[in-house]
């Protein structure tokens, strides 16, 4: 089968939640809560019902900022495969020969919003839609699609669109 001609390893790095939002976001909640504390201590027992159910709502919120919080993953170029790793350890290994399509997606403007890897079905469950990376994911989406480009098989489709028009 053709393989790349990516003779060596190149890695693309999504760093996550960066530390100053996660200070930031932290901070904020803390802030919150003692506002919701504070008030509840000002306005005595009448509002103690209110209190809990503000604090609940803090509480849910937390947890879903946490659910949503971006995981950091490297996107690797191999000889034999191309891979995203994350730091969860859920990792996707598409050999080169499976690799279908690229799809990159460009603003008006020429400005690159993503790149989507799609895969050959192999299973029964797996989905043609690999993974896909934005601007904000990853630290240089520009060299990954150049990357990606030169070094994708022959027989994987190259597809580029500009969408928000």
């Amino acid at each position: 089968m053709a393989s790349s001609p990516a003779s060596s390893k190149q890695v693309f790095i999504g760093p996550g939640l960066s530390r100053f939002k996660l200070v930031v976001t932290v901070i904020g909640i803390i802030a919150i809560t003692a506002l919701v504390l504070w008030i509840a201590i000002h306005q005595g027992a009448s509002v103690l019902a209110s209190t809990i159910i503000a604090i609940l709502f803090i509480l849910g919120f937390a947890i879903y900022l946490r659910i949503v919080a971006p995981i950091p993953f490297t996107i690797s170029l191999e000889p034999d495969a191309l891979v995203r790793r994350n730091k969860s350890g859920e990792d996707v290994v598409i050999p080169w020969e499976n690799l279908t399509k690229i799809k990159e997606e460009f603003f008006p403007n020429g400005k690159r919003i993503s790149v989507i890897a799609y895969r050959k079905v192999t299973e029964p469950g797996m989905k043609a839609k690999a993974w896909a990376v934005y601007r904000d994911d990853v630290t240089d989406l520009d060299g990954l699609a150049e990357a990606l480009k030169q070094n994708h098989p022959d027989t994987c489709q190259w597809e580029s669109e500009t969408v928000h028009e």
